[in-house]
């Protein structure tokens, strides 16, 4: 195991690569030689969760969005 403490940035392409074809925690720990529960908390301290709606609508997280009866009254450009 590695006694750096901080992944490098050849670490983190690995991660993503192998985060990309559906490899576990586990086995992405065995290839770079560090242990499952750091690979963990990398990827929970650097996701990036996109925002998405549905085909043809902007994504809306307004508590409000299923039985609102208004429009455009919270000037938000997703309400």
């Amino acid at each position: 195991m590695p006694k750096s403490k901080h992944f490098i940035l050849s670490e983190r392409i690995v991660i993503e690569h192998m985060i990309k074809d559906s490899f576990s925690f586990k086995a992405i720990a065995r290839e770079l030689g560090r242990d499952c529960t750091s690979i963990s908390k990398e990827i929970k301290h650097h996701v990036a969760l996109k925002k998405a709606g549905t085909y043809g609508k902007s994504f809306n997280n307004c508590v409000h969005r299923f039985d609102c009866e208004y429009s455009y009254i919270c000037d938000s450009p997703s309400c």
